[in-house]
């Protein structure tokens, strides 16, 4: 008897998290039905998969290898899901996007995509580049919109579109010309434009602040109370979020940060020529 595909992606999640409470909790069913899965599933496969203890889950050697070929019928399903929407650009689509980067170009994407394919249904999910990396995995979005360099997987695939130079910000009557000790702010843990910033060798630690903000437009209230000094990517200075701060500068100059803005998909994913043609639309300029 052939395997249920449910099971085969019990298992995965199984390796995933190496332990039976969060993996039922991955595939939002319970702990009872998970375990009855693994179970069926061995029982089909006539092998047993997994060791089960107290507190760990150990996969047995041949468990090993079946969970590999398990990923790979996961995958496989999934693209053909994908393939059976006939026609990509009149389905329905899910792109998840970063918070530094929503406000500033889904109003102008989404404007180019109604206007090239009215029939193309798009819904967006915002959250940071870790979680959509998960999103990718589970197939809750189609692709995201990234901002780069970002460390991917191997099965995540990227293709980046345009670059978004950092701007430094400071307030007119902030003193010096450069970024002094403790006076860089900076977007809390877990934020990318917190670690392009970082990336670049002119930027040391002893120039962060101790304050750290949650969004960019705390970051723009606290550079207006001249806490600190900060970059804005171009993207965000000219969408206009410093038209109410007359007495913030903009120095275009100062050093030269950038990042790159593009998207992120499945490799397995059939619809890449798609998504790469959607991905073009992102260019600020069309």
């Amino acid at each position: 008897m052939l395997p249920s595909l449910k099971n085969l992606q019990y298992l995965s999640a199984l390796e995933k998290t190496m332990h039976f409470s969060r993996a039922a909790k991955l595939c939002y069913v319970s702990a009872s039905t998970f375990s009855a899965g693994i179970a069926k599933l061995e029982q089909d496969l006539q092998v047993q998969l997994v060791e089960r203890t107290n507190k760990t889950v150990v996969f047995t050697s041949l468990g090993k290898q079946i969970v590999k070929q398990a990923n790979l019928i996961i995958d496989n399903a999934k693209g053909l899901v994908e393939l059976s929407k006939l026609d990509f650009f009149e389905s329905e689509l899910t792109i998840g996007v970063i918070p530094t980067i929503s406000t500033y170009l889904l109003p102008n994407y989404l404007k180019n995509m109604t206007k090239k394919y009215p029939k193309l249904k798009v819904s967006f999910i915002e959250n940071t580049s870790e979680n959509l990396i998960k999103m990718l995995d589970e197939s809750t979005i189609d692709f995201a919109i990234f901002a780069f360099p970002f460390d991917l997987p191997t099965h995540i695939e990227s293709m980046q579109v345009f670059c978004d130079p950092l701007y430094y910000i400071k307030h007119a009557k902030h003193q010096g010309g450069q970024v002094g000790k403790g006076e860089l702010l900076l977007l809390e843990q877990g934020h990318c434009l917190r670690s392009h910033i970082l990336s670049s060798q002119s930027i040391s630690t002893a120039q962060i602040s101790d304050f750290s903000c949650s969004s960019i437009s705390t970051l723009i209230a606290m550079v207006d109370m001249d806490i600190g000094v900060s970059f804005l990517p171009k993207l965000a200075v000219d969408f206009g979020v410093l038209s109410n701060y007359p007495n913030i500068v903009v120095n275009t100059n100062h050093q030269h940060l950038v990042r790159d803005i593009g998207v992120v998909y499945r490799k397995t994913n059939l619809q890449k020529t798609n998504i790469q043609t959607l991905a073009k639309m992102l260019i600020p300029s069309l």
